[in-house]
């Protein structure tokens, strides 16, 4: 899985970030791109950046499924990237990880209710 924060993901992220912000006026930060670039799975990336856009109709589902191909062919260009496999085997990146979900988690809630929410503590998967 490609990590967005890494050289070969850095023109999906500001092309994202340009998107979001010019296409539907999104006021989003590349580390909020960063954090949902770095997420293993197409369906979990479209299940955020469909409640990120808050539907996924129209120019949204065409904008969802452009970014899930880009992101598919970035994963497949960075494979044999050294750095990426230093990246996966870094457990401080699963902490900064857990740091981005928590902004993307509260800048979704403010987004759907115009207040800013405290983040549920963190606790491991059992």
């Amino acid at each position: 899985m490609a990590v967005a924060g890494a050289v070969s993901g850095e023109p999906l992220v500001h092309w994202c970030t340009q998107q979001l912000r010019k296409t539907f006026g999104l006021d989003v930060s590349e580390e909020i791109i960063q954090y949902v670039l770095s997420i293993e799975s197409a369906e979990e990336i479209r299940e955020y950046v469909t409640d990120l856009l808050q539907g996924n109709e129209g120019k949204k589902g065409q904008f969802i499924e452009e970014l899930i191909t880009k992101w598919q062919k970035n994963d497949q260009e960075s494979i044999s990237d050294p750095l990426q496999q230093c990246f996966k085997k870094d457990g401080t990146r699963e902490q900064q990880l857990r740091k981005e979900e928590d902004k993307v988690c509260q800048f979704i809630h403010k987004r759907r209710t115009g207040q800013a929410c405290s983040p549920a503590p963190w606790s491991p998967p059992l």
